[in-house]
Parts: C-alpha cells; structure tokens; sequence
C-alpha cells in the first residue's frame, strides 16, 4: 500500500518475464536469459528483492512462458538462499504469483493485468508498475521519486495515465532510408530512451488494453511497451528522468557486465 498525503493507493508489480531470449542462448542455461546467475541468484530475483524493499508494493505478478514454470518454481523456492547473501534471510514481504504468457507481448501483459485485476480491492485508486525481468539494474531512489510524482499528481488532479522512466539520449541520432543512407537527424535534446519500471493507473491501462484487443482485427497498434499503447489511444504519458545505466539484458555482454556492476 503507498500512502500519499493520507491517501492510501493500491499498488501493485507487473513483470515481464515470457520472453524467448534467443540471443542469449546457453547463457541462459537453455531457459528464459532472466534465470540466468547474476552474482549468485537468478537476474529477475534481483527485480523481486529491489521491490520488496520498498515496502509499499502490495504483490508481485510474474508473467512467465509454460516452458519456465519450473525454473520460477525454483527460483521462488531457493529464495530463502538468495536473500541470506541479500539481506541477511528476512522473507520477502509481498506475494508473488505467475500467470502464464501469451503468444505476443499484448496477450502475456493483458494476462498479467486480469490477475491483478482479481487481487485489487479498490480499483479506483489502484497502481501498476510495469517492469522488464531483464533489468536488474534499475535505481530504488529513482522509483521511488518516479511514484511520488505520480501519486502527487493524482492527488492534484493530474490524472494522466502513466509515469514513465527515461534517460536523455546523448548521442548524435539519424534517420536513415531503406539502403541505409542518412536522411536527417533528431534534436536530441527532445529524444529520451524509455526505460522500465513504468507506472500506470490500473484502470486506464485495462482500458487500453481492451481497446487495443477490438481493434486489432482491422487496425492493429503496434507497441513495444504500455507507454506506447497509451498514447497510442491517446492518454498523456510523463517521463521521469532516470539513470542511464538501466541496462536490459539482451546479450551475454550484457549479462557479464552487469555481473562486474552489481554487487
């Protein structure tokens, strides 16, 4: 429960954890890159133990493909032993359920938004946070200003529909044509690169989602995160500015040099 101004606000943790982490490949042991060992415990372990930290996450729901089950199951089984070498064995606090994936990334959140859904108990002022299993290496102290915001500028009246971690993007950025030949460029000082964790109104982002599911016969919405089917249908999404080290892994580089930056 996150209290504001003494207003209590459910809130509740959405991870993406189906993917099929082909570019990995044995690094992940032959399963899903976040179960790969990141420092002795698994890297969507690190995501669950920076969360439950923050106390106020009232529980967790992993989104996971039918082909991981058994590596989550032992993953959750072996957390008393991953949180020894964490945080001396204290319990994690919040509860943590799975609900299976979907054959695309719309299908595999959708169904981890019917399960919070089905643990809510006020749906009015309930939060989602929205978080990629592959970044572990996410800031605590930026979420939690990243949440403040959010609920003050509910509080207030602000009532977009989401939060959003972002970095400024520091590099020179083109656009190029088919053949790969420069077209233009972007002012950088407006680019920023989305990031997770990201945080929704629950209520809003269920609407997106049905939305999204009768249209896409005809005209279907391509997006790569919630932020992008939000504005997609036309809510205001904010970003709040984050580190530029959350990484996503992606590679075994990735994954090796995560291993050296978090202890």
């Amino acid at each position: 429960m996150f209290c504001y101004r003494g207003c209590e606000h459910e809130i509740y943790l959405l991870i993406a954890a189906a993917g099929s982490s082909s570019r990995m490949g044995a690094a992940a042991g032959g399963a899903n890159k976040v179960y790969a060992d990141l420092n002795g415990a698994p890297v969507l372990f690190h995501s669950l133990d920076k969360f439950d930290r923050m106390s106020f996450i009232d529980a967790a729901v992993a989104v996971i493909a039918q082909r991981d089950e058994a590596a989550f199951d032992s993953m959750m089984k072996s957390a008393p032993e991953y949180l020894v070498r964490a945080r001396g064995a204290k319990p994690l606090n919040m509860p943590v359920h799975k609900t299976p994936g979907g054959m695309v990334r719309s299908e595999s959140m959708l169904n981890g938004l019917l399960k919070i859904s089905s643990l809510v108990r006020n749906p009015v002022n309930a939060a989602v946070v929205i978080h990629d299993g592959a970044r572990p290496n996410f800031s605590e102290a930026a979420f939690k200003a990243a949440a403040e915001a959010y609920f003050e500028a509910f509080a207030g009246g602000g009532r977009y529909a989401g939060l959003v971690m972002a970095s400024p993007s520091y590099d020179t950025l083109c656009r190029v044509d088919a053949a790969g030949f420069i077209k233009g460029y972007e002012d950088r000082d407006k680019i920023y690169k989305v990031v997770t964790p990201q945080i929704f109104n629950l209520k809003i982002l269920l609407e997106c989602f049905d939305r999204h599911l009768k249209t896409a016969g005809s005209a279907p919405a391509a997006f790569t995160d919630e932020s992008s089917l939000a504005v997609h249908f036309g809510y205001e999404v904010k970003i709040f500015k984050s580190p530029s080290d959350n990484l996503k892994i992606t590679t075994v580089e990735d994954l090796e040099y995560l291993k050296a930056v978090i202890k």
